[in-house]
Formats: C-alpha cells, sequence, structure tokens
C-alpha cells in the first residue's frame, strides 16, 4: 500500500476535509466511512486483512509504555523525529512533501496521561444525544492521543502514521458501544456549515448518506468489534466498555458501585440507576450484573499514587485553533475532566488502570 501511494491518498484526503470532518457533527460518521475505504484497499493486498484497534484507554496512565508502541509493532517515539522502529520504521512519506515519518512525544521521551476508561465510560452514560457525546470525545481522548504522539499525529495528515488507523478504530468502537446502548441511530447536532445533521446528508468526499455508516452488518458496514460482536482484529478488549448492556452494567462496574451514590449519580447515571440508591462506598450489594470486586473497589485507607486517577493531558491552544474548537465549550470539558478526576480520588476509588 505504501509503495502503491495509498497512504499518501488517505493523508490527502483527510486533510482536505479536515475542517469538513473535524468540529462538527460529520466526526464520527465520515471516520468510519474513512477507515472501511483504507480497510477494503488493504483488503486488496490480504483478503484477511482488519484494522485493529488500540485500546488506549488501558495505557491512559503512561502511554509511552504501552506494548503497542514497541519495536515489534507500532514502534515508539522519533529519533530526530524520524520513526526508526516498528512497522514503519524508515518510511518516506509523501504527503504534503516528501519527509520521514515523525513522531514526537509531547514530553520528550514520555507522554503526559490520557483520559482514563472511567471518564470515557462516565461520558458515555451521561450523553443521550449525538452532539454531546461526539464532542466530549473529539476534546478529550481523541485528541490527547494525537497531541501525545506528536510528529504527522499532530498534523492535517495524520493518516502518515498507521497509529491514526488504529486510534480511529478504538473511537469508533466507543460510538459503536454507545450505539448499542440504545442511540443505533442517533444523529443530530450540525454539519460543516452549521445545517441540523441528518441521516441523509452526504458524507464529505464520498457523497454517502449519513445513515448508511450507522449500522454494522449493512452495506459496507461489514466489520464488528472484539467484545461488541466481534469481528475487527482486537489488540485487547477494554473491560469497562467492551461489553453491551444485557439486562445489567456488567461485573466490571463493581469498582464504580462502591463509590457513594451522589458521585454515581453524577458521574455514572445509568449505573447509579443500575444499583439504586441504597449502594455506595462500604456496601457490598450486587444486583443483576453487578458483583463487587476488590480489584477496583473503594477501600477504606488512603490510596496510594499508582491508583488515583491521574489527571489528563489538556488541548494545546495550537490543536484549539487548528481545529477552529469552540474555547469555551474545550474549557468546560477540560475543567469538567479535572472535576471528574477530584471527585474520584477524594471519593477514595482505587483505579485498576
Amino acid at each position: 500500500m505504501q509503495a502503491d501511494g495509498w497512504f499518501t491518498r488517505f493523508a490527502d484526503i483527510h486533510n482536505r476535509e479536515f475542517r469538513n470532518i473535524h468540529g462538527n457533527d460529520n466526526f464520527y460518521p465520515f471516520h468510519r466511512r474513512f477507515l472501511r475505504d483504507f480497510e477494503e484497499v488493504a483488503q486488496g493486498y490480504d483478503p484477511s486483512f482488519a484494522v485493529p484497534y488500540w485500546d488506549e484507554l488501558r495505557d491512559s496512565r503512561s502511554p509511552a509504555a504501552s506494548g503497542v508502541l514497541s519495536s515489534r509493532l507500532l514502534g515508539g517515539n522519533g529519533f530526530g523525529s524520524c520513526v526508526r522502529d516498528g512497522l514503519q520504521a524508515g518510511w518516506t512519506m509523501g504527503f504534503p512533501n516528501s519527509h520521514c515519518l515523525t513522531r514526537q512525544y509531547d514530553q520528550g521521551s514520555q507522554m503526559q496521561s490520557w483520559y482514563s476508561p472511567e471518564y470515557i465510560y462516565s461520558i458515555m452514560q451521561r450523553y443521550n444525544d449525538m452532539h454531546g457525546f461526539r464532542e466530549s470525545i473529539e476534546y478529550s481522548i481523541h485528541g490527547s492521543v494525537h497531541l501525545g504522539m506528536g510528529g504527522d499525529m499532530g498534523t492535517y495528515w495524520s493518516p502518515n502514521d498507521f497509529t491514526f488507523y488504529l486510534h480511529h478504530a478504538n473511537l469508533d468502537r466507543l460510538w459503536d458501544q454507545w450505539q448499542s446502548w440504545g442511540h443505533s441511530m442517533t444523529m443530530d447536532g450540525r454539519n460543516q456549515n452549521g445545517s441540523p445533521m441528518s441521516l441523509d446528508l452526504p458524507l464529505p468526499h464520498y457523497g454517502d448518506p449519513v445513515g448508511s455508516t450507522m449500522r454494522r452488518g449493512v452495506g459496507r458496514m461489514c466489520f464488528g468489534y472484539a467484545g461488541n460482536g466481534g469481528g475487527r482484529t482486537a489488540a485487547g478488549a477494554l473491560a469497562l466498555v467492551s461489553t453491551p448492556l444485557r439486562g445489567g452494567l456488567g461485573s466490571a462496574d463493581a469498582g464504580l458501585s462502591k463509590l457513594p451514590h451522589r458521585v454515581l449519580e453524577k458521574w455514572f447515571p445509568a449505573l447509579a440507576r443500575e444499583i439504586g440508591p441504597n449502594a455506595g462506598a462500604g456496601s457490598n450489594a450486587t444486583t443483576q450484573g453487578i458483583t463487587a470486586a476488590p480489584a477496583n473497589s473503594t477501600r477504606s485507607a488512603p490510596i496510594s499514587g499508582k491508583n488515583k486517577l491521574p489527571y489528563p493531558a489538556p488541548l494545546t491552544e495550537m490543536w484549539i485553533s487548528m481545529h477552529k474548537f469552540d474555547r469555551k465549550a474545550v474549557a468546560k470539558m477540560m475543567a469538567e475532566a479535572r472535576q471528574f478526576v477530584d471527585d474520584l480520588n477524594s471519593a477514595n476509588y482505587s483505579s485498576p488502570y
């Protein structure tokens, strides 16, 4: 694919459509269609190919230490900014000009912490509208991964880096999970022109209707995710969000279910409704699909630093300007994310991640 210019083509498409597919509600349907386009091209070379997803939330505390960034997989930080190990070691990219594939971690040899599984799980429970869900994801884990990796990943032509596809497959997996929680055809908000989104609107570049991307297994959307019905090659399952709701939120919620009910109501409303007002810190109550598990329950003694939730990396001014994001909306989300960390740490929550 690289020799035949496909990475150049996809980077060019992303660059040309950048303002049409970020900061508005084309974000999720366009990137799902874009992933399928890449996947279908790759299947012309190897029919068994599927875009893997990188379960970045599991690596959110110390991203640079992830095995995904080892030399046997994607490779790590650049040397003099050029990537010298992993799948794309020594690659020369063709867009926007001839250059080595670059990565420059945002903290030198390390990366700032990304958004935790718990916070993304909270987003998925608190938003029932596409606009709110999309905006919260785009301002949080979407941006922090791009900025943390740096180099080509921090540009308009980020699809030069294969990491882009693993990252967006994971974001798509989260959308797929959210859809399975009663939002299968939920589409609202605004498109790139400020017009109300609808299932009939054409996707930027492709022209396919937005609705053509909404259901897995229909039309060109022939893929799935491990834990969400099987399918795309998985880099691991995310316990908190990979299993669909089936009469209960699942045993992975057990540690969160031990939080005080006021914290649950604020940050995990679906879980709060599931377990009712009588559960909370110190409770051993169980409900359908929920079994208390010491591995991620709160403790009566102060928790150690390694189990506290860290503050996630904020979006940079450059990134906000590049996407023309609403600064007030970004500031609100970042303040909310810090408050989330404060609330769970104050409640003595011990994260297993």
